[in-house]
């Protein structure tokens, strides 16, 4: 069983690990455990990318004393789980459905904000000298039936001429030649970027480290309290006060952590496979032997990516709770749907499989929030794109604590989290929801 943010009160600091390729192949550096009581100016809770991309702000602030504490070790949440693609955007919005709910403007500054953020990754990995398997290819967005493909062909044209956006539409038979998976009837095909996501993230710690932040691992908030001048955060060997506070620990949040997040997300899980070294035969057969990386449109999605070493990288939905996170039966069902996509993988095996929580947002939309009332922000609800979101979404929210005015036009900013109703019937709903999806969209 694998934590679960409906169920747990917090990630116990004793957590295995998951046994996922990117912490088989790579190993962060370990930090100290918070032992006595402290004082600070900013405490950020969560060291992930919203974290300590708020932390590497922070720390060129003069005088400014930041700390950043969590739970577990370095990227054992998010950060440490994902696919490593690096893409502009977040949330579940396109560009053009944030165009039709807002109108242009807004469109093109939500447009401004994702390719940032992008930039900035590449920026602080190429001024850092990160060493995360950084790569850049092709990325596909892939129709799973004729009405997407039509609506990809027709949205082409419209993205490029409204945004500027270097895309390009491959029918059917175009995609077949270049890459011959099942079921799929058409792609937008653009410039796309991959990496190693638990090496990003020890690079992130190193980089705020080296900014004189001080970073505390295995060590959980365990609860927040509002006192005159700060805040005071338990924790189980030490109390920290704080004048600011930054929440950065998205879809790993505890429940019943504090009011300006309590019930503002809603986590699911999504999962991850890894192949064993493909062979040349299989590389040959089914096109995955250049640096590529691929989302379907199903409601439901899955996406994959070729990872350097030659294996595969297939994700999609994970199961409803935690206790089911890493059972056989999740683990074969993403399988079946790989070699379903690429019939040629059937001799192929699963050599890792892991999970983890995804910060859903209920109008499909991230925020990045500070209450000046309170001097507590948070960044949170990026629907499972958030390398490169969260990583401007921190540093936004260190910019915005230290007292920049961000564009409050733009719905990442202008008002917090709408909250979720009826929260006790939310996982019923997901179970009614993943029913539904499997029945439509086969």
């Amino acid at each position: 069983m694998i934590y679960d943010p409906l169920v747990s009160h917090s990630v116990s600091p004793q957590a295995p690990h998951v046994q996922s390729y990117w912490r088989d192949t790579f190993t962060p550096v370990d930090y100290p455990t918070l032992v006595n009581d402290l004082e600070t100016d900013v405490l950020i809770i969560g060291a992930g990318y919203t974290g300590l991309s708020a932390a590497c702000e922070l720390g060129d602030t003069e005088g400014l004393d930041v700390t950043v504490i969590d739970s577990h070790a370095i990227g054992f949440g998010c950060a440490g789980r994902n696919a490593g693609f690096v893409l502009s955007g977040s949330g579940r919005l396109s560009l053009s459905a944030i165009k039709e709910k807002w109108d242009l403007t807004i469109a093109l500054g939500m447009q401004q904000e994702f390719d940032a953020a992008v930039e900035l990754v590449k920026d602080r990995v190429n001024q850092h000298n990160i060493s995360c398997d950084m790569v850049s290819g092709t990325y596909l967005k892939i129709a799973h039936n004729e009405k997407q493909a039509e609506a990809l062909c027709k949205a082409t044209p419209l993205q490029n001429e409204t945004f500027g956006t270097a895309t390009r539409y491959l029918d059917k038979q175009a995609l077949y030649n270049r890459l011959p998976i099942a079921n799929a009837y058409g792609a937008i095909e653009q410039p796309g970027l991959a990496l190693h996501p638990l090496k990003l993230i020890d690079g992130y710690a190193r980089i705020a480290a080296l900014k004189g932040v001080r970073l505390l691992t295995h060590t959980p908030a365990l609860s927040i309290k509002s006192v005159a001048g700060g805040h005071i955060i338990a924790t189980p060997r030490g109390t920290i006060r704080a004048k600011k506070l930054l929440i950065a620990s998205n879809a790993y949040t505890p429940r019943h952590f504090h009011s300006l997040v309590d019930g503002r997300q809603f986590t699911v899980q999504s999962s991850i496979l890894v192949t064993n070294k493909l062979t040349a035969q299989q590389r040959a057969a089914t096109g995955l032997s250049k640096p590529l990386t691929m989302m379907d449109t199903r409601m439901m999605k899955f996406y994959y990516r070729t990872l350097p070493d030659g294996r595969i990288l297939f994700g999609g939905r994970g199961a409803v709770t935690g206790k089911q996170g890493d059972i056989r039966v999740s683990k074969q069902r993403l399988y079946n749907a790989m070699v379903a996509s690429f019939p040629a993988l059937k001799e192929s095996k699963a050599e890792y499989f892991w999970s983890g929580w995804v910060s859903v947002a209920l109008d499909n939309m991230p925020r990045i929030y500070y209450d000046d009332s309170q001097n507590i922000g948070y960044a949170m609800g990026y629907c499972g794109s958030g390398v490169s979101f969260a990583s401007l979404a921190g540093t936004r929210l260190a910019q915005r604590l230290n007292g920049k005015r961000l564009n409050q036009a733009l719905p990442i900013y202008a008002n917090p989290l709408p909250k979720f109703p009826l929260p006790s019937l939310r996982r019923l709903g997901l179970a009614a929801l993943y029913g539904w999806a499997n029945l439509s969209q086969r």
